[in-house]
């Protein structure tokens, strides 16, 4: 049987910008059917809706060979009206979307998931949004999942955590399931890329944020783009060719920015031993150290990270600054990572790890700048019962957010993503191809400088809403480039 790769989005384009070519090279291998579920309408401009979602429809069954049945859209809103999030929505009271809703929908010729599966619609409430992703979820029981990271847009963060803290909970009630997990980021290094694909030599891509992420440069896992869309002839790119089948964005306009020879990934653990484990503790509040959530967002609005209380931490009159841990079933643990808050810098914890077996403790020093810390050891084997003791509790700390305890063995890619990992660039550079690509650098800037003076339909009626919905007239079009000409 073949297995499952879901692709989870919010926005019609950006099944583009996070799954792109690793998607298309998994549905050319034959070894995956491939899921697309998209949290949102892409109804900011509630009249692009319908047409947003025919585009994505398009692309994914012309470009990744996708079966319309295995397209999923939730409904949800492309921004809300009151200014705030789903995401942090809270009581009975559904936010209005900026397309006037207050329930999931379809535009005509789709259904929303909840009303396919139960006969009715989902209210714009954060804990049917949590109920609908986790519902799909189950239903797909996806062996891969391609999930957008925590990025600049509410949206992309919403359903980064949410998908996270869904995972948290499915892990918790069955044992067995256990995806390869596999996140991207849709602006850094993509939206808001590097220009670089006319650049000669070829360059990996490069995340110019990555500091300010929970992943270091040695976690990256950088598949190389398939060939076809690894053509330096951007013209004939299929890749290319599916960014202008989303008309409404003009996602073509980045091309330079968003293809790339290789799209790089972090894979999430999820052989996390805790998730069958009993937790309990002297103080604090002990799920927040397997809820699959490294960080959590107070305001997913905002441009800077406003943390939330996301992590577990022991009270300061409690002297023991205990967790104690009891397995189901005797296991054989080997490696320990551990992410935690703070301001970084001098501060510092030294957390001791005991095993029931009377095996060698295992101390391990964690630095709270959100970062993995890790350590392996010789495996403790039969091990039911651990204790995690704080050692050293120094500056400002504000928890532990993830602890993960795992096997000796790290689970390796299956051998289908492992023929897809980048190993280079193989373009032999020919005075030929030099050619060709100045030329058709010099192509994609006329069209961008001819499309910002003449824009599609779609863009100008942002600009003048009274306009025609289908076609909007020579008027508009005029009044938009004198408009230019004056703020030149």
């Amino acid at each position: 049987m073949k297995q499952k790769v879901l692709l989870i989005v919010p926005h019609q384009d950006d099944e583009l910008f996070v799954g792109g070519g690793l998607l298309r090279s998994i549905a050319k291998g034959g070894a995956y059917e491939t899921y697309v579920v998209y949290t949102t309408n892409g109804d900011f401009f509630p009249d692009e809706a319908r047409v947003r979602l025919g585009e994505a429809e398009r692309v994914l069954t012309e470009f990744a060979g996708m079966e319309k049945s295995h397209i999923f859209f939730l409904g949800y809103g492309d921004g809300w009206k009151d200014g705030g999030h789903i995401y942090h929505q809270e009581g009975d009271e559904p936010l209005v979307s900026m397309a006037g809703k207050t329930e999931t929908y379809a535009p005509e010729g789709h259904s929303d998931y909840r009303y396919m599966r139960s006969g009715r619609h989902s209210a714009y409430r954060r804990a049917d949004f949590k109920r609908d992703l986790k519902d799909v979820l189950a239903e797909v029981r996806a062996d891969l999942l391609l999930v957008v990271d925590f990025d600049k847009h509410a949206d992309h963060r919403a359903a980064s955590l949410l998908v996270e803290e869904c995972l948290g909970e499915l892990f918790r009630e069955d044992a067995f399931y256990r995806p390869l997990v596999l996140k991207r980021f849709a602006y850094d290094g993509v939206w808001k890329g590097r220009a670089d694909f006319f650049e000669l030599p070829r360059r990996a891509t490069e995340l110019a944020e990555l500091s300010q992420t929970p992943y270091a440069a040695e976690e990256e896992l950088r598949f190389a783009m398939p060939e076809d869309c690894a053509s330096p002839y951007l013209l004939r790119n299929p890749f290319y060719r599916a960014l202008r089948r989303h008309r409404t964005q003009e996602a073509w306009q980045k091309a330079d920015e968003i293809i790339n020879i290789d799209e790089v990934f972090f894979q999430r653990n999820t052989e996390n031993l805790l998730y069958t484990a009993e937790l309990s503790a002297s103080s604090g509040n002990t799920e927040f150290l397997r809820d699959f959530k490294l960080f959590d967002c107070g305001d997913v609005t905002e441009k800077k990270l406003a943390l939330k209380e996301c992590g577990w931490k022991p009270a300061e009159e409690d002297l023991e600054k205990k967790v104690w841990i009891r397995f189901e079933t005797p296991q054989t643990v080997g490696r320990i990572a551990a992410y935690a808050l703070g301001n970084g810098g001098a501060d510092r914890l030294e957390a001791v790890f005991s095993f029931d077996t009377g095996a060698e403790p295992v101390r391990m020093d964690i630095t709270p700048d959100g970062k993995r810390n890790f350590c392996t050891f010789e495996p403790r084997e039969r091990v039911r019962e651990m204790t995690l003791r704080i050692g050293a509790w120094e500056g400002v700390v504000w928890g532990i957010t993830e602890l993960e305890i795992l096997p000796p063995e790290e689970k390796g890619l299956p051998e289908t993503l492992e023929r897809l990992l980048f190993r280079g660039d193989s373009l032999e550079v020919t005075k030929m191809v030099k050619i060709r690509m100045r030329a058709e650098k010099a192509i994609l800037s006329f069209k961008r400088k001819f499309s910002r003076w003449l824009p599609n339909s779609y863009t100008l009626r942002r600009y003048y809403p009274d306009a025609e919905r289908r076609r909007v007239s020579v008027r508009h079009r005029v009044m938009y480039i004198v408009e230019r000409l004056r703020a030149r």
